[in-house]
């Protein structure tokens, strides 16, 4: 992993919750139907790296998750990580919600292409 790549994700990762995140229970990866949101983001990952010429990976396999930025570039949001580490090549993306996170997820169409934007993608410690 290059020196940058261990920079974001120390960044990204080191987030801690502060008075600005979702009441507990009411962040879209702690209600019921997240994994039709997760799946979704999947989807929109992995058209990103499709389209940026690197169809070996597959985000769909990758593991899922959502992490409350608390300061930075995207303070105060919430960011979605896909993480692909048991593929030949190593794959992490970093996912922005284009909804509110703290919204009841249950009248979100999942199956909009528009629900996620890809922000960071590396894959074997190179951004693409």
């Amino acid at each position: 992993m290059s020196a940058s790549t261990a920079v974001v994700i120390a960044l990204l990762a080191g987030a801690q919750a502060s008075a600005k995140e979702c009441p507990p229970g009411q962040a879209a990866n702690e209600q019921e139907g997240w994994e039709g949101l997760a799946n979704n983001a999947r989807q929109n990952a992995d058209w990103y790296v499709v389209d940026h010429g690197a169809p070996e990976v597959s985000p769909m396999l990758g593991a899922v998750s959502a992490v409350y930025q608390d300061d930075g570039e995207y303070e105060g949001q919430y960011l979605v990580f896909i993480k692909q580490l048991n593929h030949p090549k190593y794959l992490f993306m970093v996912l922005r919600p284009r909804f509110d996170f703290c919204s009841n997820i249950s009248s979100i169409d999942d199956g909009k292409p528009d629900l996620f934007e890809v922000i960071f993608a590396n894959i074997d410690s190179r951004k693409f």
